[in-house]
């Protein structure tokens, strides 16, 4: 199984912990790696998936830095902010429960 390590910058999104703001990289099989360097916290996201379009909403790019890649799969529309992400999240899994 070949690997392409190839990692680039597609943006900065905004951390779903504290706030901060976080780079947003991309390797060479789509995959998304948020990592904040002020909480800590961290997270990999493969390409195709309905994560994948969501993080990709979050991505704010810079006039330096290269647009972010189409998903391969259209992506349902992303939501608004990573907290209104979670609270979807909480929301369905509490329907889901009873």
């Amino acid at each position: 199984m070949a690997t392409d390590s190839s990692v680039r910058v597609v943006g900065k999104a905004d951390c779903v912990i504290c706030g901060e703001e976080m780079p947003v990289k991309q390797n060479g099989r789509d995959t998304l790696n948020i990592s904040c360097p002020w909480c800590g916290v961290s997270a990999y996201v493969k390409g195709g998936t309905q994560a994948h379009g969501i993080v990709l909403g979050w991505v704010r790019k810079s006039g330096s830095e290269q647009e972010a890649p189409t998903p391969k799969k259209p992506a349902p529309a992303p939501i608004a902010s990573p907290l209104a992400a979670i609270n979807q999240a909480v929301k369905k899994s509490a329907t889901l429960l009873g």
